[in-house]
């Protein structure tokens, strides 16, 4: 993992020094941070942010880190997320790829650090991507991911979104701590969005298809049906 680091901390370098003004960043609160149906924050307000590098060739690096509540169990207080990826369009098809490496960085618990590559297309206000991991949350067995959404913006800076995803692999085998369930499962969400000039804020609601032992109904890792609500800053 500090190779990882490393690796992403020159690729920045490099680029920055050749290239700064394709640097941005977000800043952004949210109600609670949910990743794949899962909360993240114990269903409260978790602070985020990312520095973003874009290159007309379709490179692209960030770094990007979130405050975490994973209750008096985990030391985590912080997760640090580390991608590189590549987009390109196909011709003028409309249709356009996306490559990328994700390391999942847990600082104070970096048992459960891990790596993820993806890849995906997108069509218009349509996307689907896959991304793996060979020893997902370092339970040393792999993991799959494969979602599909949409996204529509009007010019009135109103938004629609609903996204759905499918988790699976041997390291749902597992019931510890990150991991719940012996069992494949579900996420989805929807919800609705609104920007003006560099806010964007939305409202979405939440969930996993989860049930009965598996069903967290609140506080660390809830994963049933939920409301999120999250504001974003974009800089510059």
């Amino acid at each position: 993992m500090k190779f990882r680091l490393l690796a992403a901390a020159t690729v920045l370098t490099v680029i920055s020094s050749t290239a700064s003004a394709d640097f941005s960043g977000t800043a952004s609160i949210t109600s609670d941070y949910d990743y794949r149906g899962f909360a993240q924050s114990a269903e409260g307000f978790a602070l985020q942010g990312s520095v973003d590098y874009a290159h007309d060739n379709g490179f692209y690096a960030s770094v990007w880190g979130s405050s975490l509540d994973w209750g008096k169990a985990y030391d985590a207080d912080i997760e640090v997320d580390l991608v590189v990826g590549f987009s390109k369009d196909i011709g003028d098809s409309g249709i356009s790829w996306d490559v990328g490496y994700i390391g999942y960085l847990y600082p104070g618990l970096s048992s459960v650090n891990f790596g993820e590559l993806y890849g995906g297309f997108s069509f218009g206000d349509f996307g689907v991507k896959l991304s793996y991991a060979n020893d997902f949350a370092g339970v040393g067995d792999s993991a799959w991911y494969i979602d599909a959404g949409y996204t529509h913006e009007w010019e009135s800076g109103w938004s629609v979104l609903v996204y759905g995803g499918y988790s699976f692999g041997d390291a749902f085998s597992y019931r510890d701590g990150l991991l719940f369930g012996n069992t494949d499962f579900f996420n989805y969400g929807t919800g609705l969005g609104y920007t003006f000039k560099q806010l964007y804020v939305e409202a979405k609601i939440v969930g996993t298809n989860l049930s009965g032992p598996f069903e967290i109904d609140s506080g660390v890792f809830a994963n049933d049906l939920r409301a999120v609500f999250t504001a974003t800053l974009s800089i510059p």
